[in-house]
């Protein structure tokens, strides 16, 4: 095939070529119903029309479209309120301060001050184009937590005023009882501490803007400020101005009033847990941001079948994301292969054919008892598993009734191996089942439904990795992963459905309903489990010897210095370390780290274990912790 078509060479003719086979191949139809139904769905996925479902491409939508109405005619039900089954957000693909980008405080006697960007404030990555000019309220740490008995804007009426809100949480660094959230482990940020629920409830109040400032403990010896576009990319932006500025400007803001100093109103709140919020007389701010921002509107599909019985307040997610790289300008592996289709079709369109077969199936069922089923298509997981994050950051039915997720990720190419590790009995086809030690009894579980299945599974612990699934063990739901091995044409224009697998999928959609089944129904809920083993992926082939691993996710969409964390793996290296999501690893073992690709090499000459130092960027503080390696 490549010596025939190499006078072809270009975009179109690759496109026009397979565009040919596609048509071909999706014209012959396959005796079983459910095996022909299936076809279609993917054929039609992974065709031209959908343009390999880029994030930016007008063939995502019609591939969202086309979920969307079969989520339908399976009788599911839409699961927004507006009734829908679109659950829209924003993913910001870059973002840089423009001007005119100020902040002015003014005060009694005609005082005033402009504020020097980078030096004085800066605006935070939060923050959309924006302006504000209004009084001050001072809120404490900007924290309303009922359960906890404490609230910052309590009787404080900060409609239309700008907010000073303190970072993190009173006493940040006590342990045990003396902690401010004691709902939260030791060392773990309590949701309370997050710039984003900050920011997010001064929303909610009706602020016109936010002023940020480091609390002592994150100021430390420089009190540096938040850089930006840190949190700028892949968040949907506030729609306030979101500055943050020195302490000393606000201590200056406060010495004529009844607190002479931030340090006096940390100590007072954190000595008896009580809120300290006040208007700030004589006071304004006059803010404006303006930021060049690229973003894009995406949506996640979500359909739900509701459940019955005393089980029917629980929920269990099955999902797969619909989007791929598009025309390979972002995530594609191919050489030269910007400007051509990347398919997608293990990648995963397999994925979202079992989703909606699942759907089918189970919006056929009559009486159906259990739990409630909800059903997710997510896009972006490609851009760093923004569909799923935006989900667990906004569920459409609570998380902590939500008792398991399963997930499907390149499920279209399962291959024939071995049936035992001896070799003796024959082969089957391969599936590889991520999570079984995520909760309680999955293990079992997992090995009950392999046993009557036709596969080869391999079973592996592991909740995290590189797919939707991640985002909900990260806030400590169950998980499995069905997953069928990676291949030559993973990301890459030649990933077409005439290689998929469809009897192999329809099975491992089978082994889905299994698990489904089960978990929809069982009595006792899986309880979660943090799992200490890290990713691995079994169908890949030996790349020389495994060297140590900290844990983490980075964020691939920072543009700063260094490897920004997105994520840490409960109970790995880096978690032990005390590495925590939003460092930035600046040096490895004595190496400079500038970038992904930088951590990467100085990672690969470390060995499993030595204990080594890993400097981090915390909030502007540097910190040396050591880590001491594991395979």
């Amino acid at each position: 095939m490549s010596s025939l078509f190499r006078p072809l060479a270009g975009a179109v003719a690759l496109t026009a070529v397979l565009a040919l086979v596609h048509s071909a191949q999706a014209q012959k139809p396959l005796d079983n119903p459910i095996l022909e139904r299936m076809r279609k769905d993917i054929f039609f996925l992974a065709s031209p029309e959908c343009e390999g479902r880029g994030i930016d491409t007008k063939g995502i939508e019609k591939a969202a479209d086309y979920v969307a109405e079969t989520f339908k005619a399976a009788g599911l039900k839409p699961a927004m309120k507006d009734g829908s089954y679109f659950q829209p957000f924003t993913v910001t693909m870059s973002a840089k301060l423009s001007k005119p980008t100020s902040l002015t405080i003014a005060g009694p006697n005609d005082a005033k001050k402009e504020l020097k960007l980078n030096t004085d404030f800066t605006a935070m990555g939060f923050s959309p184009t924006s302006k504000a000019d209004a009084g001050l309220v001072f809120v404490g740490y900007g924290i309303t937590a009922p359960a906890l008995k404490y609230d910052d804007y309590a009787g404080q009426n900060v409609e239309g005023k700008f907010v000073v809100i303190l970072r993190r949480t009173p006493r940040y660094n006590e342990k045990g009882d003396k902690r401010f959230d004691t709902t939260v482990p030791d060392g773990e940020d309590s949701t309370h501490a997050a710039f984003a629920t900050k920011i997010e409830l001064a929303q909610a109040n009706k602020a016109a803007g936010v002023i940020m400032v480091n609390d002592a403990g994150a100021a430390g010896k420089t009190d540096a400020l938040a850089p930006y576009p840190l949190h700028a990319t892949g968040t949907t932006p506030a729609t306030i101005p979101v500055v943050m500025v020195k302490r000393a400007v606000i201590d200056e803001v406060l010495a004529g009033g009844p607190w002479k100093s931030l340090t006096d109103l940390e100590t007072a709140i954190g000595g008896d847990l009580k809120p300290r919020s006040f208007a700030v007389a004589d006071w304004t701010a006059r803010a404006e941001v303006t930021v060049e921002r690229t973003d894009l509107k995406v949506k996640n599909i979500v359909g739900v079948l509701e459940g019955s019985g005393p089980l029917k307040d629980e929920t269990v997610v099955i999902g797969a994301h619909y989007d791929h790289v598009g025309y390979g300008s972002w995530g594609s592996l191919a050489k030269d292969g910007k400007g051509k289709i990347h398919y997608g079709a293990d990648d995963n369109a397999s994925g979202t054919t079992g989703l909606m077969e699942l759907a089918r199936r189970y919006g056929a069922a009559k009486n159906r008892q259990g739990r409630r089923l909800v059903f997710v298509a997510f896009t972006a997981e490609e851009r760093g598993l923004y569909g799923s994050i935006h989900y667990c950051k906004e569920p459409l039915f609570p998380l902590d009734k939500t008792v398991a997720m399963i997930n499907m990720d390149m499920i279209g190419r399962t291959q024939p191996v071995s049936a035992d590790w001896l070799g003796l009995f024959g082969k089957k086809d391969r599936l590889v089942v991520y999570g079984t030690g995520t909760g309680t009894g999955l293990d079992k579980l997992v090995d009950q439904v392999s046993a009557k299945s036709d596969f080869r599974v391999s079973a592996q612990k592991a909740g995290t990795g590189p797919s939707d699934h991640d985002s909900f063990y990260r806030k400590k739901v169950p998980v499995l992963f069905l997953y069928t091995g990676t291949h030559g044409e993973y990301h890459r224009p030649t990933d077409v459905p005439e290689r998929i697998n469809i009897e192999g999928l329809k099975k491992t959609a089978d082994f889905a309903q299994s698990l489904a089944d089960d978990l929809t129904t069982r009595s006792a809920a899986p309880k979660f489990q943090v799992v200490s083993d890290p990713w691995r992926d079994p169908t890949e082939a030996p790349r020389g010897p495994q060297g140590p691993r900290l844990g983490v996710r980075p964020d691939y969409m920072y543009e700063g210095e260094g490897m920004r964390l997105e994520g840490v793996t409960p109970g790995g290296v880096a978690e032990k370390t005390g590495l925590k999501d939003g460092d930035i690893i600046v040096e490895v073992a004595g190496k400079p780290t500038p970038n992904v690709g930088a951590y990467m090499t100085a990672m690969s000459a470390q060995k499993i274990g030595t204990t080594i130092d890993i400097v981090v960027d915390r909030k502007g503080k540097k910190l040396t912790l050591k880590a001491k390696l594991e395979e």
